[in-house]
């Protein structure tokens, strides 16, 4: 048996792993002590590694309409029907759906833009538009760039703010957390304070100092009276005042002015006394704050202003691109430099002019009146499945049976491929050689790499090798026509860090425990902004601020991550039944004990789940896993109906619900 030092790609933490194997099987992983960031952690995916990479779901060979091929056959079939549709329908008629399970795969993410770019089609489609729009809408509009992320520093903080997000069991949303618990307690242990706003009193509320059991949708009311609040304090308005146009600071003001501590007290259901004290913190600890949101907020109803506030409330206390405060990466791979002025925006969906592209991207709410209004013939999904993350899957899964081809490159089976016209079997994380990619929400400013654990088995390919073969058969080919198999992962790697600030043997050569970047501040308000000013309070932010309404009255659901599985995908645990969170009180009122089968009903449909009674949840609300696929969470979210203009969201959180117990 041999060891090997690789790091995971499950999620953007990339934890650093030791594989061990035995010819072309492996037996083991565990977590590398020596790796600088996750310091010897891994949590029960990325140790189930072995299971997954070996489980009988696994795709091993192409199909074409459900029977086994040779690759030359597919993708010949493809690109026939590819040339046939470009020239009848347009090259917009051939999309692209790029989604979490490729977000990792470094060069099958690159390849797929340019793909879609040899093909000549702007229908690109990720998962941005299911769940994080409102990230990358107010990065833009605030610090003029989508992709502007702020980093937390434990080392400098002193106080954080953990949102409807829980990074013990996520590992992060926006900041990347290796190690959860340990990186917050050792916060603690210097001297930070954390808080966790949420209705459910998660793993990461019983780690933190404070936690404000909110009612869902309640936190815009909080956030904003937090802003006018901190108004009456000079130090946050000598903050504003140096960072922000005098206009916009005045425009602001007047947005939050009808918001004070006794409404986010109503709202929320919380004490007084515990904001005033939310509220201390902040000041106390100006310069020195943190803050992120996660899933629970964007996927709400004005999730936006949620992100909006937030930026504000760092701008406030001078708590951002500053030490002490939250940073910007620059990137090695990925640098971000200024959007030009004057550039036009791409024209949205056709079929839905009421909805807007988010940073460049079409959104999901729009996909199926695409396909149903003839517009798009060909669908291509890397690493996902919209049955179980897109609104009303019964009415995606009808019309895609209206597509010419449904293509979906992927490493393991599912309903999905069931319903496709052509499944390409993709190479498996320990099959490949990457760069951890992530580089925006990534704790360690810096790059690391892995070279592949085993070699492929079967007909697996690599994800770029796929979309470059399929290119090769058309007028424009990629990676400058060269040969598709004179190439190689490393030799794709290589090319993306042509550009970036170290020579690539450095990278490679420093494997999986990486190299650093030293950390920069200020270049993001020097650079990226047009005139070195947050753009504090834009005109439509304030607009929407002032038709927000609050919580909605009655039950309403909530969605949760698991800690054994990655959205759709179990990689850890047993059992795939789908579990509905609720408290004693909700229970006993409906007559239900833990281990019954309930109905959640919405206004747009239902699924059906097992009760689990949970003390730790707020009363008046229940939760339900994002992405299960078990229970289908887009059956209770619609397509149309609260959409968000300005983000191009579906509502899946805060959403009023009704529970049904079902049988004897």
């Amino acid at each position: 048996m041999t060891e090997q030092l690789s790091y995971c790609r499950i999620c953007a933490a990339a934890c650093g792993i030791i594989v061990t194997v035995k010819g072309d099987a492996v037996v083991k992983v565990r977590g590398d002590v020596e790796h600088p960031i996750s310091r010897g952690y891994t949590c029960e995916k990325g140790r189930a590694l072995p299971q997954w990479h070996h489980s009988s779901s696994r795709l091993d060979a192409p199909r074409v309409r459900g029977v086994e091929v040779e690759w030359n056959e597919a993708l010949d079939h493809l690109a026939g029907i590819l040339s046939a549709v470009s020239s009848a329908d347009g090259a917009d008629a051939i999309a692209l759906y790029l989604a979490t399970g490729l977000a990792y795969d470094s060069a099958g993410q690159v390849s797929c833009g340019m793909w879609l770019s040899s093909v000549g089609s702007t229908s690109f489609y990720t998962a941005a538009t299911v769940d994080n729009a409102p990230v990358l809408v107010a990065s833009e509009q605030i610090a003029g760039h989508p992709m502007l992320n702020p980093v937390w520093e434990p080392q400098h903080s002193r106080l954080l703010l953990l949102l409807a997000t829980n990074p013990v069991v996520s590992h992060g949303y926006g900041t990347t957390l290796a190690d959860p618990v340990r990186r917050l307690r050792e916060n603690q242990a210097a001297g930070g304070r954390i808080w966790t706003i949420d209705p459910r009193r998660t793993e990461s509320a019983a780690l933190s100092d404070e936690h404000l059991s909110v009612r869902p949708g309640s936190d815009v009311i909080l956030l904003a009276a937090l802003v006018r609040e901190l108004f009456d304090d000079e130090h946050c308005r000598d903050a504003l005042a140096r960072t922000c146009r005098d206009d916009e600071v005045s425009r602001l003001s007047k947005a939050v002015l009808p918001f004070d501590l006794d409404a986010a007290a109503v709202a929320t259901g919380c004490e007084r006394s515990d904001l005033n004290r939310l509220v201390a913190d902040l000041r106390e600890r100006h310069g020195h704050v943190a803050m992120f949101c996660g899933t629970g907020s964007t996927m709400s109803i004005d999730g936006i202003l949620v992100e909006w506030l937030r930026w504000v409330l760092l701008v406030m206390t001078d708590s951002l691109d500053v030490i002490g405060g939250m940073r910007f990466n620059r990137g090695v791979v990925n640098q971000l430099s200024p959007i030009r002025a004057g550039t036009d925006p791409l024209d949205g969906p056709k079929s839905r002019p009421d909805l807007a592209r988010v940073a460049g991207q079409m959104p999901v709410a729009a996909l199926v009146d695409e396909i149903e209004s003839g517009r798009l013939k060909v669908l291509v999904i890397t690493g996902g499945n919209p049955l179980s993350a897109f609104p009303e899957p019964d009415r995606f899964r009808q019309a895609v049976s209206l597509l010419d081809a449904l293509v979906v490159i992927d490493v393991a089976d599912s309903e999905l491929c069931d319903l496709a016209t052509h499944v390409f079997p993709a190479t498996g994380q320990l099959e490949r050689a990457d760069l951890a990619l992530a580089e925006q929400v990534a704790f360690r400013s810096g790059m690391q790499f892995t070279s592949a654990v085993v070699e492929p088995v079967a007909q697996r390919r690599p994800v770029w090798w796929i979309l470059g073969s399929l290119a090769a058969r058309s007028e424009h080919p990629m990676f400058g026509g060269a040969p598709i198999d004179s190439l190689s992962d490393e030799i794709m790697l290589r090319g993306l860090l042509g550009h970036g600030p170290f020579p690539p043997d450095e990278v490679i050569d420093a494997g999986p425990h990486g190299v650093n970047l030293e950390p920069d501040y200020g270049w993001v308000r020097e650079r990226m902004t047009p005139d070195g000013f947050w753009s504090i309070a834009p005109e439509a932010f304030c607009e929407r601020l002032a038709q927000h309404r609050g919580p909605e009255l009655g039950l309403v659901m909530v969605p949760r991550r698991e800690s054994a599985w990655s959205n759709s995908v179990r990689f850890a645990g047993s059992g795939d039944e789908p579990v509905v969170l609720i408290h004693p009180n909700e229970a006993r009122d409906r007559q239900v004990v833990s281990g019954d089968w309930v109905a959640v009903t919405s206004a747009f449909g239902s699924l059906v789940a097992t009760v689990v009674i949970d003390d730790a949840i707020r009363p008046g609300v229940l939760s339900v896993t994002h992405g299960h696929p078990g229970s289908l969470t887009g059956t209770l979210t619609s397509s149309s109906e609260g959409v968000d203009s300005l983000t191009a969201m579906p509502r899946a959180s805060g959403l009023p619900v009704r529970i049904e117990k079902l049988g004897m």
